[in-house]
């Protein structure tokens, strides 16, 4: 569909929905193509593209809500999808929250969200690159004879905003991503190595070779993992294992979490939860940052908000509903799509740069643990226990030593934060979660006998 005919659609199915007895209305049309090769032993396996066009639209009357979504916008469909939208609102429970927020999103400086080089990549492009990561793995180490997979894909994306209160906003986004994962084996012992680099612009995505040589680094970095004794000990989260357990955290700094009692973090306003080494940041005007956008899911403007300043819990990170309730300014997380409903989400969550030199923070750990990897789930922010299979190196006297796997690594939430005690510089945007290498001055690490 032609951007001024989506444009202009949006705000006419807002308009129909104001008219048609709707006292505010909003419509998200969003707009979107994922392209992606995927290689193994030199041969595409799939090459996919998919496509979507959904308008939703949520409308307001008496406190009360109404939303629908479709991807038929043929103009018999849209019709129907105004008036049923609207007969929802006579059964939904009145909330005084129920409410379009009235904040304009202001004009920001550019914040080069959209690659034209990312646009016109073609097949032959994304499998070249796949094929030329593969092969630098291959070449690193004998011992990396298959690879599970290599891929790389794209996705292009435009959003169409209309509400009451804004006539209508839109903004474009690319992104672009390389991954390899190559198989290490030693004698009868087979280990899996990731790695994956994610941007808006393709200029600023690693080259396939380096793709491929760090996934094989980390592949034979596992051979010949073992468990170590249970003990308690200083633990090093290198910056992706960081960003993951960081991930994890984030639901503690939600406003409705912290509303509904479901956080750890709640009545902490003000207080020191972390060590003064630690800032966490939620930035969704980060220029070419995978999470920026102009506007959240409600039309609001995004914003720099800095939920951590040194230790001290500034800041819960709100949709318009829970600013609304807790007589506060949104912060522009209310993140959603075309088939969602607005909820609260991370922009660019991110740990941000300490003062320590990443080799430093291992070389100080006379004896404790590396953890270049974390599986499953193991935060619990409701009740603030940790407790995650993670593998990486063990660090005697400052050097790592042996690969380790099958243990745990287990602390308290609260006193995790407050026990780091070194914040690396190695922070990295690969996803709109980041973090840089962080220490833990002593963890619990629960392995063999």
């Amino acid at each position: 569909m032609p951007r001024q005919s989506a444009v202009d659609l949006a705000e006419r199915i807002r308009i129909q929905a104001e008219r048609s007895g709707a006292q505010e209305a909003e419509t998200y049309l969003e707009s979107g193509t994922t392209t992606e090769a995927r290689l193994r032993q030199g041969q595409v396996e799939l090459f996919q593209q998919s496509s979507i066009l959904g308008l939703g639209l949520r409308v307001f009357r008496d406190r009360r809500m109404g939303f629908l979504y479709t991807t038929d916008l043929r103009e018999t469909v849209l019709n129907e999808l105004v008036n049923r939208t609207l007969a929802l609102t006579n059964m939904a429970t009145p909330r005084d929250e129920n409410k379009i927020t009235e904040t304009l999103a202001v004009t920001q400086s550019d914040l080069e969200l959209r690659d034209e080089a990312v646009v016109r990549l073609r097949p032959e492009d994304l499998i070249r690159f796949a094929r030329t990561a593969e092969e630098s793995a291959f070449a690193q180490d004998k011992r990396i004879q298959t690879t599970k997979d290599v891929r790389c894909g794209t996705a292009v994306a435009e959003v169409y905003f209309s509400n009451t209160y804004i006539a209508r906003q839109t903004y474009r986004g690319t992104t672009v991503w390389l991954s390899a994962t190559p198989v290490a084996t030693q004698g009868s012992q087979r280990r899996e190595g990731s790695f994956i680099d994610r941007k808006r612009f393709l200029a600023d995505l690693a080259r396939p070779e380096q793709i491929g040589q760090r996934a094989v680094e980390r592949a034979l970095a596992k051979l010949g993992g073992t468990p170590v004794p249970s003990v308690r000990v200083p633990v090093v989260f290198s910056a992706e294992a960081a960003g993951v357990f960081l991930q994890g955290l984030f639901a503690a700094f939600s406003a409705l979490n912290v509303l509904e009692q479901r956080s750890f973090l709640t009545g902490k306003l003000g207080q020191s939860i972390a060590s003064p080494a630690v800032t966490i940041v939620d930035d969704g005007t980060m220029r070419r940052g995978l999470g920026s956008r102009y506007f959240d899911g409600e039309g609001g403007e995004t914003n720099r908000t800095v939920a951590v300043d040194r230790g001290v819990l500034r800041q819960y990170l709100h949709s318009a509903a829970t600013a609304r309730r807790m007589n506060v300014p949104p912060t522009g997380n209310g993140l959603r799509s075309y088939d969602t409903l607005p909820a609260i989400g991370p922009t660019n969550f991110y740990i941000d740069y300490g003062s320590t030199g990443t080799d430093r923070l291992r070389r100080e750990v006379d004896r404790g643990l590396y953890v270049t990897g974390l599986a499953g789930f193991g935060v619990d922010t409701v009740s603030g226990e940790y407790s995650q299979q993670v593998e990486g190196q063990w660090i005697e006297k400052g050097e790592l030593t042996k690969p380790v796997e099958g243990v745990t690594v287990a602390g308290r939430l609260d006193e995790m934060l407050l026990g780091i005690d070194g914040v690396g510089t190695d922070l990295e945007f690969r996803s709109n979660v980041a973090s840089p290498t962080i220490r833990f001055k002593e963890l619990t690490v629960a392995g063999g006998a």
